[in-house]
């Protein structure tokens, strides 16, 4: 009878494990489905591209502006330089953008990525969250951080524009780094991509 006891006794947990199973894959099917749900409304920009981010949940503290934000952007002398001493234009460019954004925008940042995401962005402007599309990307912050970069570049080339002429040094760094500058809006999608993992 022991043996017996014992054997019903399995059956009756395994039935009891088989039913909790169940369960547990219900309420994982649920979840699949709620995640699939949502990572659609934010391919999609759920309500017109407003996205409701609440960072740190604190209402008492909302994003810098974008548009102030980008407004604001220079490109100085010393910049420059370090562009010119860098290996790769946006490693850079993405250094210099973060390096802004913490110096003269409180946390969170009016830029910010999607995590989870392909490598989609999101900007604080007029009081609301939205998803920054390609083009968006392009038109506002990679246009700006090269028409800064060419205008200290140009200054930088006109006031050394004799030692341009006459040192092998100069020459080559002019050559180099304009060919760089030109570049830039080229390098659009490997700049987005660094800012998403960096942000």
């Amino acid at each position: 009878m022991d043996a017996r006891d014992a054997r019903e006794r399995q059956e009756e947990c395994c039935d009891e494990l088989r039913c909790e199973l169940e369960v547990m894959k219900t309420a994982m099917d649920e979840m699949r489905r709620h995640m699939n749900e949502m990572q659609l409304q934010i391919r999609i920009g759920y309500h017109s591209n407003d996205i409701n981010v609440n960072f740190d949940h604190n209402r008492e503290k909302s994003a810098s502006d974008f548009g102030e934000w980008i407004g604001g952007l220079e490109v100085t002398r010393q910049d420059l330089e370090a562009m010119f001493e860098s290996s790769d234009v946006v490693d850079w460019a993405t250094k210099f953008i973060v390096a802004d954004l913490k110096q003269r925008s409180g946390h969170p940042y009016p830029l910010c990525a999607i995590k989870g995401s392909r490598n989609e962005m999101l900007m604080y402007d007029k009081g609301a969250w939205k998803k920054m599309a390609d083009q968006e990307f392009v038109s506002t912050l990679v246009n700006k951080v090269f028409k800064k970069l060419l205008a200290v570049f140009t200054a930088w080339k006109n006031e050394n524009y004799n030692k341009i002429l006459t040192s092998e040094h100069f020459s080559t760094l002019y050559h180099s780094n304009y060919a760089r500058i030109l570049s830039f809006n080229e390098n659009a999608s490997k700049l987005k991509m660094k800012l998403f993992h960096v942000l």
